[in-house]
């Protein structure tokens, strides 16, 4: 028997979320309402709601749906937040965001992942939500300052161009790893800004890939 992409969604819900301690309702909602399986290749619809990441094209990848909810629920959002998401691939962690603040800007370097992404916003009215093309490391000053700043995928740093685009009590969510020792874990680690200082708390430990176009030598370091 066939089961269908409905059933696999509330499946991922009941059996991947909500055992993490994701509970919050607006959160698991949002993850109810947008189709995962709209945002990769046909080919891959069975895979949609398995526990793995997902290789969208080369080098970049459609993080699990339990990574991703607990990187959002790292920091509460309010339904007023404009949020910047740096690397927004094909668009799903982009929906995901819609569905939680007042305007989400997905920066995406790839023209080939601009354009997936905003077919997919389109077909389910993902209004608030824009993607724009620009370099991963140097942000989105346009719509600036951003009261959340997410990077779904690993980085060896953080720079300081991003820090500057938040706003008062803004925060950046994101993982950071040892670019150069394959071996290390990655940190799930929310920087908070206060009054132009940038204090960062180490969450948990998670393994994701890296995410295009940063540098290893400059920005935050641990």
């Amino acid at each position: 028997m066939t089961v269908s992409l409905k059933t696999m969604n509330k499946n991922m819900i009941d059996g991947q979320l909500k055992p993490m301690g994701i509970n919050n309702p607006i959160i698991l909602e949002a993850f109810e309402n947008v189709p995962r399986e709209i945002f990769i290749d046909k080919e891959k619809s069975s895979l949609s709601y398995h526990e793995g990441n997902i290789l969208v094209k080369n080098n970049r990848w459609l993080l699990s749906s339990m990574v991703i909810a607990r990187l959002i629920n790292c920091v509460n959002i309010s339904n007023e937040d404009i949020i910047l998401e740096i690397g927004a691939c094909s668009g799903y962690t982009t929906a995901i965001l819609e569905k939680l603040c007042s305007l989400v800007v997905g920066l995406e370097a790839d023209g080939e992942l601009r354009d997936i992404a905003n077919k997919a916003l389109t077909k389910i009215e993902a209004n608030s939500a824009i993607i724009v093309d620009g370099d991963h490391k140097e942000g989105n000053l346009k719509s600036a300052p951003y009261d959340k700043i997410f990077i779904f995928g690993a980085v060896p740093s953080v720079p300081d161009t991003l820090f500057k685009q938040l706003s008062e009590n803004g925060e950046l969510i994101t993982v950071v790893k040892n670019h150069n020792n394959i071996k290390s874990c990655g940190k799930a680690v929310v920087f908070k800004k206060n009054k132009d200082i940038i204090s960062s708390s180490n969450i948990f430990d998670v393994e994701v890939p890296f995410m295009e176009g940063f540098s290893k030598k400059e920005g935050f370091n641990f």
